[in-house]
């Protein structure tokens, strides 16, 4: 039984940081810096621009739209384009 609770505590913390992740990019370091990001990674700026990374600001495509962003989804994963 207590395997049980751990293993449905596992799933649902899982769950939880899963459905957290958004993968916001942004034209300018300025713009990432605007809504809290820690770092401007550069990798990709030619396909989507600036990732903003650590940014807490953005959680959601309601975030994104709020924020007058672009929310996509690749492979299941929410992107906002600032």
């Amino acid at each position: 039984m207590k395997q049980m609770y751990i293993l449905l505590t596992v799933l649902l913390c899982t769950a939880a940081v899963a459905d957290a992740v958004i993968l916001v990019y942004a034209t300018t370091c300025v713009k990432c810096k605007s809504i809290g990001a820690l770092y401007c990674n550069y990798g990709y700026i030619y396909q989507k621009g600036i990732l903003c990374d650590g940014q807490r600001t953005i959680h959601s495509c309601a975030d994104c739209q709020r924020r007058v962003g672009r929310c996509s989804f690749t492979n299941f994963i929410p992107q906002c384009n600032l």
